[in-house]
């Protein structure tokens, strides 16, 4: 999470990890903060807030000679850029928090919109995609059901929703690059108490952009971030080839 001490911003990071092991953080590439993991696994650490984009990530070590084992989540930290550009953007904190994993749903901790795109108990959180046209559309729900998926009016696919409301639908290669609508569509399960009579649907404007090169001269990769006033598009390329572009929507795209 991110606070602000004595008119500093700093950003406070934790994990688990094997007992009295050291984990170094990483930031953009360059080493960042060496760690002692305590005797019940876990680490904490309070940095302080770059101005530009940060990209954190940790490798374990164990003992003096040990190979250091990569974690595979990434920590972003992206600023709301400073531009009259994007006056219409209604953002409501200082920067983009989000924690990526390859091949996984992002899990956004900080939106710069301050929340995400709902119609009555639903919501649609982000929408990540990979070179191959492999796509993860990620939501929550307030009852339970299944969740419809279409694209242009077409269902491409059908998920359900898990115990702790969230539902994620997964497809591989199934999109056209370009713009397309992407709409979610709640069939509440019979018998919920105050759940919507019928479907309730969401739809959010999704353009499928083509993969970032490689930046050879750059050991954390490429990295671009698409900003316009309702969603921010931040692509990426992955350590071992391929990429992964996430995709974030304000509340008012929804309207």
């Amino acid at each position: 999470n991110e606070f602000t001490d004595d008119g500093i911003q700093k950003l406070r990071i934790s994990g688990d990890a094997e007992a009295e092991a050291v984990v170094v953080l990483t930031n953009r590439g360059e080493r960042l903060r060496q760690i002692q993991v305590d005797n019940l696994g876990q680490w904490g650490a309070i940095l302080d807030v770059s101005e530009g984009p940060m990209v954190l990530e940790a490798q374990l070590f164990v003992g003096e000679n040990g190979p250091g084992i990569r974690s595979e989540e990434t920590i972003f930290r992206l600023p709301v850029p400073e531009t009259d550009d994007l006056a219409t953007a209604n953002y409501t904190t200082p920067a983009l928090i989000m924690v990526t994993a390859p091949g996984s749903p992002s899990r956004v901790i900080q939106s710069p919109f301050g929340g995400v795109p709902t119609s009555g108990p639903l919501g649609l959180s982000v929408i990540d995609y990979d070179h191959s046209g492999g796509v993860i559309i990620t939501g929550t729900s307030a009852v339970p059901g299944r969740i419809r998926i279409f694209a242009q009016d077409a269902q491409i696919g059908e998920t359900g929703i898990g115990v702790s409301g969230r539902w994620n639908y997964i497809a591989g290669r199934m999109l056209p690059r370009g713009e397309i609508e992407i709409r979610a569509e709640l069939i509440p399960a019979q018998g919920v108490p105050n759940a919507p009579e019928g479907p309730t649907s969401l739809s959010v404007p999704f353009n499928f952009l083509p993969p970032l090169q490689q930046d050879e001269a750059d050991g954390s990769g490429a990295l671009s971030v698409n900003f316009e006033p309702l969603q921010w598009q931040v692509r990426r390329t992955l350590i071992g080839g391929g990429g992964q572009s996430t995709v974030i929507f304000s509340p008012d795209v929804a309207e």
